[in-house]
């Protein structure tokens, strides 16, 4: 019989067991943001005019809007995350993007259905809200 301080102190027996019993590690993404509309650290903003409506401080889905970018008519928005990117009014005011999110969420979330199906065989839609009947809202 087996001295069980030499069975816990052996090493894992494969790459799953290794990942299993490590400390962690971090999730980076393999998808490259090609887009000339995400960032890493804050844009400039400018005051918003007196014709347009102030969406400064309104939040869609996983995003906030700080405010107007200086160079283009687009708004400057943070994620949960703490990527930013630019969204157009129209897409902020839009009541349908209730599960609204930057391409790293958005491609984390499409990982995450792609296991459960993987896993389940059931698709589900994950950060958005759903009615009795599982369709998005």
């Amino acid at each position: 019989m087996k001295d069980f301080g030499v069975v816990l102190t052996m090493r894992p027996t494969n790459k799953t067991a290794a990942m299993v019993m490590a400390k962690g590690f971090e999730y980076q993404p393999d998808k490259k943001i090609n887009t000339p509309h995400h960032w890493d650290a804050p844009q400039q903003v400018r005051p918003v005019p007196k014709n347009t409506q102030d969406l400064t401080g309104l939040r869609v889905g996983r995003l906030r809007v700080i405010g107007l970018l200086i160079d283009k008519p687009l708004w400057l928005v943070r994620c949960d995350c703490g990527k930013y990117e630019a969204r157009r009014s129209k897409s902020l005011k839009n009541e349908r993007n209730s599960g609204d999110r930057c391409e790293i969420c958005r491609h984390h979330n499409y990982l995450m259905m792609a296991d459960e199906f993987r896993r389940t065989g059931q698709n589900k839609i994950y950060g958005l809200h759903t009615d009795q009947k599982g369709a998005a809202k």
